[in-house]
């Protein structure tokens, strides 16, 4: 039922290997057929992935270049992730593809009845649209003739793509903008990959309830370069008994103090994430 895609960075390795683990500890239950690590860098980085990572899931990963996909990438690596997470999508042929940036580490197990309700539809929920992506949904806006109010949850990753609408999203939007989507989406600079998704939904099928459930079931804490002096407030978030994920940015990472760093790996490691202790 469930793909899940990661696009990954070489100095995202280290990090990539806690998601790993992370997924064989607490997908298990969640129908996972395919685990997709898609490659936003140099081709030498596929051969620095070992699929036993993953431990049992090790069957399931297929390691891709982004030159699978027959398609020029611009070197600002943001927007180039984005475009290859709807296109790594569109490869599934399960109902949904999970998309996570490599440094998403599931912390609580993920119960498949918890996230998909019984009429199929994604428990994510819809969010206000910040104001920072004010210039995102115009430009949605202006492509799909459209209000767009509000975004699908939980605001980040991990989202829920339905495989055969981005199948359909890439094929209208070529029709609509006459551009190969992969240049026109690149080209276009600051839109967001799930925004232009969520305009989508709106456009073609008039809002989100055909295929997300109006609930929120997923719950991630993320650490943002802009907020490591709420470091202390967001771990005590990271251990609560209903949070699915964690993450914290690069950068703000760059500037945690050795013992904020510690306290983070101690949280992991005591989550079953052991290879933790790695981290630099």
């Amino acid at each position: 039922m469930i793909d899940i895609v990661t696009v990954v960075f070489k100095d995202e390795l280290p990090i990539l290997k806690l998601q790993a683990q992370s997924i064989e500890r607490y997908c298990a239950s969640i129908g996972v057929r395919n685990i997709y690590v898609i490659v936003n860098d140099d081709e030498d980085t596929l051969h620095q992935i070992d699929a036993g990572w993953w431990g049992r899931g090790a069957n399931n990963v297929l390691v891709v270049p982004r030159s699978a996909f027959s398609s020029q990438f611009v070197e600002d690596g943001w927007v180039s992730q984005q475009v290859l997470k709807i296109l790594a999508a569109s490869m599934s042929y399960n109902t949904w593809t999970m998309v996570l940036d490599a440094k998403t580490i599931f912390v609580r197990e993920l119960v498949l009845k918890d996230i998909i309700d019984e009429a199929g539809r994604a428990k994510v929920g819809t969010m206000d649209i910040f104001p920072v992506f004010e210039p995102t949904r115009l430009m949605v806006n202006q492509t799909y003739d459209i209000d767009l109010q509000k975004q699908l949850g939980p605001g980040g990753v991990p989202f829920f793509f339905q495989n055969d609408v981005v199948r359909l999203m890439i094929a209208d939007t070529t029709f609509k903008v006459k551009q190969k989507f992969p240049y026109w989406f690149q080209g276009k600079g600051r839109i967001t990959e799930f925004m232009l998704y969520a305009g989508y939904l709106q456009y073609r099928f008039k809002g989100f309830d055909m295929f997300y459930n109006p609930e929120n079931a997923l719950f991630p804490v993320n650490v943002c370069h802009s907020e490591v002096d709420q470091f202390e407030r967001k771990l005590e978030q990271m251990k609560q008994s209903d949070t699915h994920t964690v993450s914290i940015h690069r950068n703000a990472w760059k500037q945690l103090t050795d013992d904020q760093k510690q306290q983070y790996q101690n949280f992991l490691i005591d989550r079953g994430i052991f290879c933790a202790w790695e981290l630099a």
